[in-house]
């Protein structure tokens, strides 16, 4: 089970290397044909956009499995331990819920996307996919945080801090 969630972290670090490499380089030779050749590519905006679309969502559950996402932790500093793991575990199940809006949201959203887009002609329904993806991985990293969470609060309460 290890190896498998160790390859789905693997799997995403690279999804999110790639979309950033390719976005990087379609963006470069954008600028080049542009300034240099006066013929800009019609399509390379429009994928520059839509690899952000993907780096955001696949990038918010690489952002809470690292710790990385910002956050106000001055009054939850000053807590004791068992009330800073409470203030933990409130602010992962709340965002937890809103992640559970937002995938309901994402997949009424998706059903309505029979348009394909402008330049590059994709369905949009594969652009916006990422959007439920994405808070499907959240969710999972989340509920490891509030079972993590419980956990800190049980072992605090069981030591008597």
């Amino acid at each position: 089970m290890k190896r498998l969630i160790n390859g789905l972290h693997k799997l995403e670090e690279y999804s999110l290397i790639l979309c950033l490499a390719v976005m990087g380089i379609v963006l470069f030779v954008q600028i080049v044909m542009r300034t240099f050749f006066s013929a800009p590519l019609k399509w390379a905006e429009e994928l520059a956009r839509y690899l952000q679309i993907w780096i955001t969502f696949l990038g918010i559950g690489y952002g809470i499995r690292r710790g990385s996402h910002i956050g106000m932790t001055l009054l939850k500093d000053r807590l004791p331990p068992v009330l800073k793991a409470l203030c933990g575990l409130i602010v992962d199940v709340a965002g937890f819920l809103a992640f559970i809006v937002l995938f309901r949201t994402s997949l009424q959203f998706l059903a309505h996307q029979n348009v394909v887009s402008t330049a590059m002609e994709l369905p949009m329904q594969l652009v916006y996919l990422v959007i439920p993806v994405g808070a499907v991985i959240y969710m999972a990293y989340d509920m490891g945080m509030i079972v993590s969470d419980i956990r800190k609060i049980l072992q605090r309460r069981k030591d008597g801090c």
